[in-house]
């Protein structure tokens, strides 16, 4: 494969470097029990070693993915998570991103203090196959801990705007979710 093009190169010190660019990446929100455990915190793992940001969805997180990976050893195995290889020394499983739904699965002052960026989930409501419902086959016991719920049980978002009926609604979880976590933005 060849390029021509009839424009001079850019030179190499007017190019950004990669972790510029790459800062700039932030995944889609996808829940953890929509995804799998492993793909959930891969994307996770993959964004932060590129310096982008993954987004946790609204299904909440496990407080282990909060802290670096400690434990790996020299083969890339860690007990803290030992269904992930190739794991790296002080990698972070943690979405950078944390995703509060009208629902708010999974929603803890831990989730969202350990938030760099709160995204508010808005008019979703559920509809089967479009988003917003976890059918209960999928909600086994490592689900319903993080969700708070019972295994077996199908969780479903509410409809859309369920508790958010005014702009001074949505001002007050803003207000709310700045108290509980500052920094985030």
């Amino acid at each position: 494969l060849e390029f021509a093009s009839d424009r001079q190169p850019v030179p190499l010190c007017e190019v950004e470097d990669v972790m510029s660019i790459t800062a700039r990446f932030c995944t889609g929100g996808i829940s953890l029990g929509a995804l799998s455990r492993e793909a959930h915190e891969v994307i996770g793992i993959g964004m932060n070693r590129v310096g982008g940001k993954s987004n946790s969805g609204e299904g909440g997180e496990d407080p282990l993915r909060y802290k670096p990976i400690e434990d790996v050893d020299d083969e890339g195995n860690s007990a803290s998570f030992p269904h992930l290889k190739g794991l790296k020394k002080g990698d972070s499983a943690s979405s950078a991103t944390r995703q509060v739904a009208s629902g708010r699965f999974g929603v803890t002052p831990a989730y969202l203090r350990s938030a760099q960026q709160l995204e508010i989930k808005l008019a979703q409501g559920a509809k089967p196959g479009e988003g917003g419902q976890l059918p209960g086959p999928k909600v086994d016991t490592y689900i319903a801990s993080l969700r708070h719920s019972v295994p077996g049980v199908e969780l479903i978002s509410p409809p859309p705007h369920h508790d958010i009926y005014s702009i001074e609604d949505l001002a007050q979880l803003i207000f709310d979710l700045h108290q509980i976590s500052p920094k985030a933005k």
